[in-house]
């Protein structure tokens, strides 16, 4: 997991870094507001893996995007997940992804269907609950996320989204690595600017 934090790292930086102003026709933004329902947390390590059904959860995102072509956008952004729970255990747990991301729309007079694409990194943290007890708390870390998904830009400010999504990351305790993956669907409520 540790060698994929730089690849991720490099792919946001390429992505913003590649849209310079002569390729871009304009830059814009959207702000979200996401419904995370109910998702899977599965913790794995040396060939054991256990699921447990996260709550339902909200988050906010912010991204900005270049139009590189007629239908094509490319930019990046950030969400930030508000603390959730699993259903049978303890703690609260929360993710940090930034990613680069790809847009492709569909314009029509009113209404632009697209499909996106994400890729970043994420930062992973959890309270004191979630982590362990006293000098038994875990270090967490983040890792790889992904997500992929669709939506509707109506008169070209108001979106709605679904996005299957993935935070990976790990948790270290006395000296044992545990691999965590969050997945969940998220339906998105943004403004388009």
């Amino acid at each position: 997991m540790k060698k994929i934090i730089p690849l991720a790292i490099i792919t946001v930086l390429v992505v913003f870094f590649s849209v310079n102003n002569s390729l871009a026709e304009g830059i814009g933004g959207t702000f979200k507001l996401g419904i995370d329902f109910e998702g899977d947390h599965e913790v794995s390590a040396y060939g054991l893996s256990g699921t447990e059904d996260v709550d339902t959860g909200v988050s906010l995102t912010g991204e900005l995007f270049a139009k590189v072509g007629n239908n094509l956008d490319i930019g990046g952004g950030i969400t930030v997940q508000i603390p959730r729970s699993q259903k049978d255990f303890e703690g609260d747990f929360y993710f940090i992804p930034l990613y680069g991301a790809i847009r492709a729309r569909f314009e029509t007079e009113n209404v632009a269907p697209y499909f996106i694409g994400q890729i970043g990194y994420n930062f992973f943290e959890g309270d004191s609950d979630y982590k362990g007890y006293g000098m038994l708390e875990a270090d967490l870390e983040g890792g790889l996320y992904w997500g992929l998904g669709g939506g509707v830009i109506i008169n070209k400010h108001f979106l709605i989204e679904i996005l299957y999504s993935v935070n990976n990351g790990t948790a270290e305790m006395l000296g044992y690595e545990f691999d965590i993956e969050y997945s969940k669907v998220t339906l998105n409520f943004g403004y388009n600017f």
